[in-house]
């Protein structure tokens, strides 16, 4: 009889054990991987159908994965019964773990990245829509002119949200107005903007404050930055009716703290979830509105709003670009903090 070649698996039976086992745990990690990743998916979409969409999956196979996870620690993830979706107890535990092992990831490619000093990588920014929007599209179009080998993904989000990711280490900086969480983050100064009251040009009050009236070019073009501008006390607006950001934004505390300080509280009509939203709302004639200078600079002009400098300094602020502390940020990522820090912006950049 001929020579048969043994498969090595079937010559040393213990060996074929360890391998199986390896295999099989292999296998559960992989699956374990991505049951994480659905669940986190579904976290951040609020929906899961929505989620299904983002991981190109039908929303049955989603379900069964999450509810195979929950079977797993015995208890539900998420509660079905709210709109959207909310997380458990035992819910925002296991969010938390994932986020730890997302960051203890990126972290460890951070570091063998930088220690192989790798040219090509991708650094990840998050901001608010309107950064996302009107200013970091020209800032990453101008970095990449001069790093071309270097990738910038954009997060938008609100700021809640951006601080979870920049705390788990989804996202290597964040790009907001100055906030109180330097224990946590390294802030870097990058630019200051003014903050308008916008007026429907209807309204009678724009009469008695025609001395303080500033039109749309002298914004977009900046000259309501010269000090011979006057601004105006927000008390002769107490009257009327306010628009203002939802809860949560610095915007919205920002104008409750400046209506405060000129002696009332101010009677709002509509709380609204984004600054261009305000502003259309505003252009509509519905409401007093508080709107960043910049925004001039990206919108057709029009007179149907008037816009005030307000003698408050509240009304003015500071962009910071905030990363975690003692992180390790690669080589793509500190090209990145450098260029902004450094003022090669191109003027119509911002």
């Amino acid at each position: 009889m001929g020579w048969r070649r043994i498969p090595p698996l079937l010559q040393y039976p213990a060996r074929s054990a360890i391998l199986k086992k390896r295999l099989d745990w292999e296998g559960y990690r992989m699956l374990m991987l991505r049951e994480m990743e659905y669940v986190y998916a579904v976290y951040q979409e609020r929906s899961f159908s929505k989620a299904a969409q983002k991981l190109f999956l039908s929303q049955p196979a989603l379900s069964a994965a999450v509810r195979k996870a929950e079977a797993e620690i015995h208890t539900p993830i998420f509660d079905r019964s709210t709109t959207p979706i909310q997380l458990t107890a035992a819910g925002e535990y296991y969010i938390e773990s994932i986020e730890q092992i997302l960051r203890i990831r990126r972290e460890m490619e951070t570091y063998f990245d930088a220690l192989a000093g790798e040219r090509q990588g991708t650094v990840q920014v998050g901001a608010a829509a309107y950064f996302c929007a009107h200013i970091l599209p020209g800032v990453i179009e101008q970095f990449q002119m001069q790093y071309p080998g270097y990738r910038v993904n954009l997060l938008e989000a609100n700021a809640r949200d951006l601080r979870k990711c920049l705390q788990s280490g989804v996202i290597d900086f964040s790009i907001d107005v100055e906030q109180n969480d330097f224990n946590l983050f390294q802030p870097a100064f990058w630019q200051t903007e003014t903050i308008l009251l916008a007026v429907p040009s209807a309204f009678p009050v724009n009469d008695d404050a025609a001395a303080y009236r500033l039109s749309f070019d002298d914004v977009r073009d900046g000259r309501h930055l010269d000090p011979a501008f006057p601004a105006v006390g927000m008390e002769r607006f107490a009257a009327e009716p306010f628009l203002l950001l939802k809860n949560g934004n610095d915007l919205h505390r920002r104008a409750l703290k400046i209506c405060q300080n000129a002696g009332f509280s101010p009677r709002v009509v509509m709380q609204l979830d984004q600054l261009l939203t305000s502003y259309y709302v505003a252009c509509d004639g519905r409401g007093v509105a508080f709107l960043r200078d910049g925004l001039m600079r990206h919108v057709q002009p029009n007179d149907r709003l008037v816009c005030y400098k307000i003698n408050d300094p509240a009304s003015v602020r500071n962009i910071m670009i905030f990363h975690r502390k003692n992180a390790i940020l690669s080589p793509q990522a500190s090209a990145f903090l450098d260029f902004l820090r450094s003022g090669r912006l191109a003027p119509q950049a911002l």
